[in-house]
């Protein structure tokens, strides 16, 4: 893979041109070979390695391991040498003479900032100093690709932050559009704005709001060893090489925890996890994850929904695929919660089938902290967000650390549950068929309207395309 790195007054450019054997499409198709990025950094004051890294970060689904990476910005052997370590990627282009990114001293962590649960959580018990980053997508010039995903809540999201009096960086760009399929090329292209801003915001460390299931992996349904991680086993190396350790500050908590936080602590305002609602507060209530945040919710403070409303939510064509899988998606918050529900005077027939396919809820851990995570807190932050943690989620004992590790839904056999779960689903389709149609018909005027005005730019003085 050939990496063509630009950095000119306002944005970072970013051509990809594979090598021999690519784009590797396992993952995914490369639908376009460029992806820019609006910075307010003046050229010539970034690190090379951080450029070099947010290349690779964006290019990463489609690099071969066996072909070279070249990119005509030269990175530093320390970054090459992790690369290779970590992910298995080989730098070709490396400049003996230039030293690492070293990590600034003082610094000030920066937060992957999507506006959803987790993240405004993460950002609630960091420190004050920290500085947030948001990557916007933004449509390039003549793109004819429609999307769900709404960015107008996140930008609202990012506005309430800045109330509170916290920093915000918000980087357009419109590297989703690279994929065949829209959406982040990799799971830490999310880090891109971060990095670009790293030296000018003297950053430390690079943070995101992944909680316990995301973590230790407990949404597939069994326990993941945290050296496992991509956190640690594949990518830490390769941070920590650009002066940027990572920190996880919400790994140890699990959703009903990081609920609980955005319910009692003032940035609450700002979390909205579902990314097609119009505006803040408006979710569309009718994904996924607005079903699991509606359990969610009710578990954190005792008000529940109506039936009706309830499973007329898990009815949809998304929500449905999740409580069918084996194991069901984010298993452990669907069990807890479900439970709740019922212990709480519940009578949803459909959750009641859940609550056999899932079983007992054995999980009281949930609503505490598991202390090992705390490993991915660099040092001179963990006392202090250890300490916030344990305001709302005391840390576990030896017994439910155990429980964490041992957890493994995969051997049980709930044959029976799942097929009479099917059958009430079968039953019960859903009911959503004229939202979905207006919904792309939205979609489709906005895509019609977005290409209208490109045109009329490209007209314009000045006017340029990406």
């Amino acid at each position: 893979m050939h990496l063509d790195l630009r950095h000119e007054p306002g944005r970072v450019l970013i051509g990809l041109t594979p090598g021999e054997g690519e784009p590797d499409t396992r993952k995914g198709g490369l639908a376009r070979h460029t992806a820019s990025f609006e910075v307010s950094v003046a050229p010539r004051s970034l690190h090379p390695d951080l450029l070099v890294l947010s290349a690779i970060l964006c290019a990463r689904p489609w690099i071969r391991r066996q072909t070279p990476v070249v990119t005509s910005v030269a990175g530093s052997e320390a970054l090459a040498t992790a690369l290779r370590s970590g992910p298995g990627l080989r730098l070709a282009s490396v400049d003996p003479d230039l030293a690492p990114r070293a990590r600034p001293e003082p610094g000030a962590p920066g937060l992957c900032f999507s506006g959803g649960t987790d993240s405004v959580a993460a950002l609630a018990v960091m420190p004050e100093a920290t500085r947030s980053y948001h990557l916007r997508r933004r449509a390039p010039a003549g793109e004819r690709r429609a999307t769900m995903f709404d960015t107008r809540a996140a930008q609202q999201s990012c506005e309430v932050v800045r109330r509170h009096g916290r920093q915000v960086e918000v980087v357009r760009s419109d590297v989703e559009y690279l994929r065949d399929v829209m959406g982040f090329p990799h799971d830490f292209t999310t880090a891109v704005p971060l990095l670009l801003h790293a030296d000018r915001d003297r950053l430390d460390a690079i943070a995101w709001g992944a909680p316990l299931e995301a973590t230790y992996r407990l949404q597939r349904g069994y326990y993941r060893d945290l050296a496992d991680s991509p956190f640690i086993g594949e990518w830490g190396d390769v941070f920590a090489a650009v002066g940027l350790p990572v920190c996880v500050p919400i790994a140890g908590v699990s959703e009903v925890v990081t609920s609980r936080i955005v319910q009692t602590h003032a940035l609450g305002a700002a979390a909205q996890s579902c990314v097609r609602g119009p505006r803040l507060g408006a979710p569309c209530g009718r994904c996924a994850k607005c079903a699991r945040k509606t359990l969610l919710a009710g578990a954190v403070t005792g008000r529940w929904p109506s039936a009706h409303v309830l499973e007329r939510q898990w009815r949809g064509a998304e929500p449905r695929g999740h409580l069918l899988a084996d194991p069901v998606k984010v298993e452990p918050v669907i069990a807890h919660t479900t439970h709740a529900y019922l212990a709480a005077g519940g009578d949803s027939a459909l959750l009641r089938l859940v609550a056999d396919k899932v079983g007992p809820d054995p999980l009281p851990w949930l609503d505490r902290s598991y202390e090992p995570a705390l490993e991915l807190v660099p040092e001179p932050y963990r006392a202090e967000i250890a300490d916030r943690l344990h305001r709302v989620a005391p840390p576990m004992s030896a017994a439910e650390e155990q429980a964490v590790r041992d957890y493994d839904v995969r051997s049980v056999d709930r044959a029976a549950a799942q097929q009479a779960l099917a059958a009430w689903l079968d039953a019960h389709p859903p009911q959503e068929r004229w939202p979905r149609v207006t919904g792309r018909a939205r979609r489709e005027a906005r895509a019609r309207l977005r290409r209208c005005r490109d045109r009329v730019r490209s007209l314009l003085p000045g006017g340029r395309r990406d």
